[in-house]
């Protein structure tokens, strides 16, 4: 009986044994769990930083696009603006320059009607022809004379009316500055006196 007792008492203490190994890996599995668990926390709060760190790029791409077109935009506008201010520029100086060429025309003609003739006459004719070349060649500006057209108010500039026999109303007759346009835009309209 001795044996059977030791036999039963060796099963006893192999049942503790392993009842006490298996609560002892029930212990490390819950550790190992609680890592576990910790680890994906940490995974899910880097995962979250991930995204919310791809939002700021794309957050920071858009804005960047954005001042970058605002800035090419700018860019554009500042060009057109000096342009406007270059075109308003030149067009004051060409407003001062046609009285001049309209005051040389009337010299000559002037100095043609009169019997006196002199040299004069043709320097004054070789300036203005200077300057029309000018103009012309430089900046596409030519002068216009509307004598005989219809009378146009884009064009010209009406100073009187006049009865006139020979002409139908509505025609210019007489010009007393020419109009001076740059391709199809018209820099100054030409001063006229219409047909009535």
């Amino acid at each position: 009986m001795t044996d059977k007792k030791n036999t039963k008492q060796a099963a006893k203490s192999k049942t503790v044994t392993k009842k006490a190994t298996q609560v002892k890996l029930s212990r490390k599995e819950k550790a190992l769990q609680k890592k576990i668990d910790s680890l994906e926390e940490k995974i899910n709060s880097l995962e979250m930083e991930i995204d919310d760190n791809n939002e700021r790029v794309v957050s920071a791409e858009e804005k960047m696009l954005r001042v970058v077109a605002e800035y090419e935009n700018g860019k554009k506008r500042v060009e057109r603006e000096k342009e406007r201010s270059l075109r308003f520029a030149k067009d004051r100086i060409l407003a001062g320059l046609f009285p001049i060429v309209d005051n040389l025309e009337r010299s000559a003609k002037y100095e043609n009607e009169h019997e006196k003739v002199d040299k004069k006459q043709h320097g004054i004719k070789l300036v203005i022809d200077q300057i029309q070349k000018y103009l012309k060649e430089t900046n596409n500006i030519e002068a216009f004379d509307p004598l005989g057209d219809t009378f146009n108010p884009e064009l010209h500039d009406a100073m009187a009316m006049r009865e006139s026999e020979e002409h139908e109303s509505g025609v210019v007759i007489e010009v007393f500055e020419k109009g001076y346009r740059e391709g199809d835009r018209i820099l100054r309209a030409a001063k006229v006196i219409v047909s009535q």
